[in-house]
């Protein structure tokens, strides 16, 4: 069974999502990253991770799954996937979670306005804008973080 390490319960095999990273921190803000794209899942991660927790799936069913159960700060959707109306999905994610932001990280531009949140170009957005975008909707402050040396 695969251990999701940001609600710290064990997920089922036929579960899809995966905390891909963990926060060493308890109150850390709860991102919700919607993708099939499992390099730019890493990549999210590394930019976001120790100051959030990120929690991956790859499909729009296993999405609406933990908006109805878990809540999320943050939710970051390429609308993209095959598996189901993602405009549907963003539509009732206020209901599902009202005071979650939203980042829409894709290659097309989303056909309706984004409410509460911002939209990214897929693959032309840097690490350094992408983090600035995130902190911004999270209130996380501009700096970026600073490895260790």
């Amino acid at each position: 069974m695969p251990f999701d390490t940001s609600s710290n319960t064990q997920r089922s095999d036929q579960d899809q999502s995966a905390a891909i990273g963990f926060s060493i921190y308890v109150t850390a803000p709860r991102v919700l990253h919607i993708d099939s794209d499992a390099d730019t899942a890493l990549v999210l991660t590394a930019l976001l991770v120790p100051e959030t927790r990120v929690t991956h799936v790859t499909t729009i069913a296993a999405a609406q799954d933990l908006l109805l159960s878990e809540q999320f700060a943050l939710v970051v959707i390429d609308p993209e996937l095959r598996d189901g109306d993602a405009g549907l999905l963003l539509d009732n994610l206020h209901h599902l979670q009202p005071g979650a932001r939203v980042l829409v990280y894709s290659a097309r531009h989303p056909e309706a306005d984004i409410r509460g949140g911002a939209f990214l170009p897929k693959p032309w957005t840097s690490p350094r804008q992408l983090w600035r975008t995130v902190s911004d909707l999270l209130d996380l402050g501009s700096t970026m973080p600073v490895e260790p040396q």
